[in-house]
């Protein structure tokens, strides 16, 4: 499922950095993940290096990248134990993206409703509503997922809001107002990290002109 589009390469990115560098980090010191998957929320997250959590999150992040679906148990398990700390958002985060690479949409759903329940940061709430309504439109909900994404209101995501806006009313078949909302996203800097945006526009064009052709 291509839920989250191009944000793939940064859940990567996520897993590589934590391999490298997760068991290096100081008391204190910030998770530096401004800009992976497009959020600047784990600015102010803090990590204790060598604590047990830390390296049972180390080991849940690569039983993820190594085994997929296979170890969706142990890190349901490991989200669980964590509720309300960091290591829990984060792997629940995590696990969601996987779950949505293996088309498992329920247990993506339900990882993000955990995180969204646990965090205090508003840009990181923006962030997993926007994952939410991707998911919720997936599961042919577009009206749960148009509640969600009304939610969003950080300027930071203006273009990925827009273009989440689109894919809802394209589902609703209203095409004029999901190409304004593409539209909106361009404008709003949205081709930059996204080509996909103007391929949607591109689609959009010839089926309209289709439909004129009836």
């Amino acid at each position: 499922m291509d839920i989250y589009s191009t944000e793939e390469q940064q859940l990567d990115a996520l897993k590589r950095w934590w391999q490298e560098y997760g068991k290096a980090i100081i008391l204190g010191s910030v998770l530096g993940l401004g800009g992976l998957f497009g959020w600047r929320y784990y600015q102010s997250y803090q990590i204790e290096s060598r604590s047990a959590g830390a390296e049972s999150f180390e080991q849940i992040s690569q039983r993820l990248a190594a085994e997929g679906s296979a170890a969706f148990a142990e890190a349901s398990a490991f989200v669980e134990q964590n509720r309300g700390n960091n290591y829990g958002e984060l792997a629940a985060l995590l696990l969601a993206a996987e779950a949505v690479r293996a088309n498992d949409l329920a247990l993506a759903r339900q990882q993000l409703e955990l995180a969204l329940a646990g965090t205090k940061d508003a840009v990181l709430a923006d962030t997993i509503n926007l994952r939410l309504a991707r998911v919720l439109l997936a599961q042919n909900e577009p009206a749960v997922a148009q509640t969600r994404l009304d939610l969003v209101k950080s300027d930071a995501f203006a273009a990925l809001k827009s273009e989440v806006q689109g894919d809802l009313f394209l589902a609703e078949a209203q095409l004029d107002a999901a190409r304004d909302a593409y539209r909106a996203a361009l404008d709003a800097g949205g081709l930059a990290d996204n080509p996909g945006l103007q391929l949607k526009l591109d689609n959009l064009a010839i089926a309209t002109e289709l439909g004129d052709e009836e």
